[in-house]
């Protein structure tokens, strides 16, 4: 992980960015170019969840995002089983330099990369050669030692081969034979049946939960998106702050408290985080529930809702429209000096 990457000013000149690639497009690519988790090679592991969370896309857009990067614009290979993403040109704007450091750097990197077919793809886009020969000597090593996993399995095989004599045949038909009876295969139909409903069943689960999975995400990323947009960077102290707010009041809740700040002037965590806490307090956890409690004269029985009464309507209260009293006695005070 890095604190920072560089983006070469040739990449508004490319010519794909600039024929192919949509607004949209060009986020998503500058997202994957710059993002916490990019290593020195250009392979890093990330979850497609981790990308809408930090984006504020749902899971559905990332899918299709990454769908089109991979086989449409072929910019791309990402392996959703190990969860790396490689990044096919990134070698030759990012590894142009050589040096100890760097070449450390690359040599720690590539061995954390599972997926070594990524290497291969990263490698070709490779300019500087000292760079390029470190790739391809650690894919040769790792092919070697391939060819040799593949030759023990030859082995293994020949071996099991032994096994195929009178003796194992003899065994194999007493056990079809015992495996053929109708009784065996009554209770394994049924079994298999009850098996094969448990499995769709927790497969429903499986794919239940992630929807939720992927809704709450959605969700804390729409807060996250407020919280940058009108109070600062998001730190660890202010995600926990926002993901615990996210689970005890809605969305329109929270950018209401936000508007209220900003026209006090005082748009910071700890005065938004009152004026929620006064809220909860008083069971307001929407924007309708907020709305009301207005309605019903809450805030004018309840003190402790001074700002939301007092503090708003104090430019009605000393700018109002004087009186015809006030402005003769004001024209007294003014001939009696």
């Amino acid at each position: 992980m890095a604190l920072f990457r560089k983006l070469h000013t040739a990449f508004w000149q490319d010519a794909k960015v600039i024929e192919e690639l949509t607004p949209e497009d060009k986020f998503f690519f500058i997202y994957l170019l710059t993002n916490p988790s990019t290593t020195q090679i250009g392979i890093y592991q990330i979850t497609k969840k981790q990308m809408s969370f930090e984006l504020g896309y749902s899971m559905e857009s990332i899918n299709s995002l990454m769908d089109r990067f991979e086989n449409h614009h072929r910019l791309i290979r990402y392996n959703p089983a190990t969860r790396e993403v490689a990044i096919k040109n990134w070698g030759k704007y990012n590894l142009d330099r050589s040096g100890k450091p760097m070449i450390d750097c690359v040599e720690r990197e590539l061995v954390e990369v599972s997926d070594k077919s990524l290497v291969e793809y990263v490698s070709d886009g490779i300019k500087k050669e000292s760079i390029k020969k470190i790739f391809k000597d650690y894919l040769k090593e790792n092919i070697t030692y391939k060819e040799d996993n593949d030759m023990g399995n030859n082995s293994c095989s020949d071996t099991l081969n032994k096994f195929d004599n009178d003796t194992y045949t003899e065994l194999y038909d007493d056990t079809l034979k015992k495996f053929a009876s109708d009784t065996y295969n009554e209770s394994y139909n049924d079994t298999s049946k009850n098996l094969g409903q448990e499995k769709e069943k927790e497969k429903e689960k499986e794919e239940e939960k992630e929807k939720e999975e992927d809704k709450k995400i959605y969700n804390v990323g729409m807060y996250v998106k407020l919280y940058e947009q009108n109070i600062g960077p998001i730190n660890k102290v202010a995600y926990d702050w926002i993901l615990s707010i996210s689970e005890k009041i809605d969305i329109n809740l929270f950018k209401r408290a936000i508007e209220i700040a900003t026209d006090k002037s005082k748009v910071n965590k700890g005065y938004i985080g009152g004026i929620i806490n006064k809220w909860i307090a008083n069971n307001i956890k929407t924007y309708n529930d907020l709305k009301e409690y207005e309605n019903k004269g809450g805030y004018t029985n309840d003190r402790r809702f001074k700002y939301a009464t007092e503090y708003e309507r104090e430019d009605e209260k000393y700018y109002q429209k004087p009186t015809e009293q006030q402005l003769k006695r004001a024209k007294e005070l003014l001939e009696s000096i």
